[in-house]
């Protein structure tokens, strides 16, 4: 868009991706992942609708967090960043395991929003599969 021209035409689309906010849930995002769940907080946060969504945010240092100071206003202790290569007190370290999903769902949550690279979602979906997550549950983004 950057080398636009007057008379240069632009075609704009409709909204296009498969994670659509349905109900209250857990999202969980690797990296540029993110990209769809933004929107939608920012959409429940205008209506007053955050509610008891969580958010897991998987990066590799902390200066890879986009949108951390929005996430923190919006979401408060429900934004969980899980740093593989940084340490620091009020980050997890390492990666997404069974564990740290058992660890915030301290509650029943009836929706797994998953966004991030192939790999990873993959293993995501196994993880909740694993900890007996009806796969009807899980809606995940075509990445």
């Amino acid at each position: 868009m950057l080398t636009l021209k007057a008379g240069d035409q632009l075609f704009v689309n409709d909204i296009f991706g498969d994670i659509a906010y349905q109900e209250e849930g857990i999202f969980i995002a690797g990296g540029a992942g993110i990209t769809p769940f933004v929107a939608i907080f920012k959409e429940l946060n205008a209506e007053n609708k955050i509610g008891n969504n969580k958010l897991i945010f998987a990066n590799s240092t902390k200066a890879d967090i986009i949108y951390n100071d929005e996430f923190h206003t919006m979401l408060g202790s429900n934004f969980i960043n899980v740093l593989s290569n940084d340490k620091g007190e009020g980050y997890e370290h390492g990666y997404i395991t069974k564990e740290l999903l058992k660890k915030y769902t301290n509650q029943p949550v009836k929706n797994y929003y998953v966004c991030g690279p192939p790999p990873m979602m993959e293993a995501i979906e196994k993880m909740l599969k694993d900890l007996k997550i009806d796969e009807k549950s899980i809606i995940k983004e075509a990445y």
